[in-house]
């Protein structure tokens, strides 16, 4: 099994471009979702909100917040939805409900107008 490369990382969560399948999508969320209840439980570890804790809770969690949201538009490409259907994650409670709506849903068979369909193929 080959490793992903930096490219490879970097063009999955960061460029919305292309379609996933269900499997890559909740894996990239899971791993998004990891990183995030990592980080938090650190922040918090002693229960009290250190004076620079804010600050780097900004730094980290907005391109955890971009990661998410462009592996979530890469799975609306899937099921043929623009990518601006990621803003209903944004709404409260419908956006739970949308994160398992796009695990679920199946994607479109054959190309459809954002690309070909997701070549993954676990091993």
């Amino acid at each position: 099994m080959a490793a992903a490369t930096s490219d490879q990382l970097l063009s999955f969560f960061f460029r919305p471009q292309g379609r996933i399948s269900r499997f890559e999508y909740i894996l990239g969320a899971g791993v998004v979702m990891s990183i995030d209840l990592a980080f938090l439980s650190f922040l918090l570890r002693s229960g009290e909100v250190r004076p620079g804790a804010m600050l780097l809770a900004a730094l980290v969690g907005l391109p955890l917040t971009v990661a998410m949201l462009v592996v979530a538009a890469k799975r609306c490409h899937d099921i043929s939805l623009p990518g601006t259907f990621v803003l209903l994650l944004l709404v409260p409670f419908l956006g739970v409900f949308w994160l398992f709506v796009l695990a679920i849903l199946p994607g479109k068979v054959g190309p459809n107008a954002y690309g070909p369909p997701p070549q993954f193929a676990p091993e």
